[in-house]
């Protein structure tokens, strides 16, 4: 099942060609995550929102999908903007990060209400003494499909593609051109919502 997931990606990715990126997606355990809620939660200004004719490059892409919410944020993703995509994670979700940045290092971060989980690539998180496996947390049952990443680099093909298929198995989202199409919110990311 998985495999044919990641050979889908594979195409997928081969035909957007996208560079640097960050992707989440965010579902509630019950109920329907709103795109109003979502802005709340990433504490943005909602009067902030752009038009497709005013978006910037550097701003933060909102897609309602189902019950879903998608982000996607074309800029070499940092940990600035992880922390505030991150906001939308917490008590109640389910929510995923894969970013891709310009130097080819990808992250992929899981977190279910409080259980986090995290896989590197090319270099695994490290603690001395401590496998990589003890770092996935929620991505656990994901860790023979991961561990060519580490354990035979001859073997590995898209990163990328392994990490997108693990979010849609999990999250029934699928990342793909007719996502990219659907109607979007632009918010700059660096505007938060005014103090009360």
């Amino acid at each position: 099942m998985l495999d044919h997931l990641v050979e889908k990606y594979e195409e997928i990715l081969n035909a957007l060609t996208l560079d640097a990126f960050a992707y989440t997606v965010t579902i509630p355990d019950s109920g329907q995550l709103a795109p109003a809620e979502a802005i709340h939660r990433l504490q943005l200004d909602p009067a902030a929102l752009r038009t497709p004719e005013h978006v910037q490059p550097d701003d933060l892409t909102l897609i309602a999908v189902g019950d879903a919410i998608v982000t996607l944020d074309a800029v070499n993703p940092g940990p600035d903007r992880k922390e505030a995509t991150d906001r939308l994670a917490g008590q109640g979700f389910r929510h995923w990060y894969l970013a891709d940045d310009i130097e080819g290092n990808t992250t992929l971060y899981a977190r279910y209400g409080d259980a986090e989980g995290e896989v590197r690539f090319p270099e695994p998180l490290a603690i001395p003494f401590t496998p990589w496996t003890d770092f996935l947390g929620p991505l656990t049952p994901y860790a023979p499909l991961l561990a060519p990443l580490y354990d035979d680099i001859e073997e590995v093909g898209n990163v990328n593609a392994i990490c997108m298929a693990i979010i849609e198995h999990e999250s029934g989202v699928r990342f793909n051109k007719e996502l990219l199409e659907r109607p979007r919110l632009f918010l700059p990311i660096d505007q938060h919502r005014p103090s009360m």
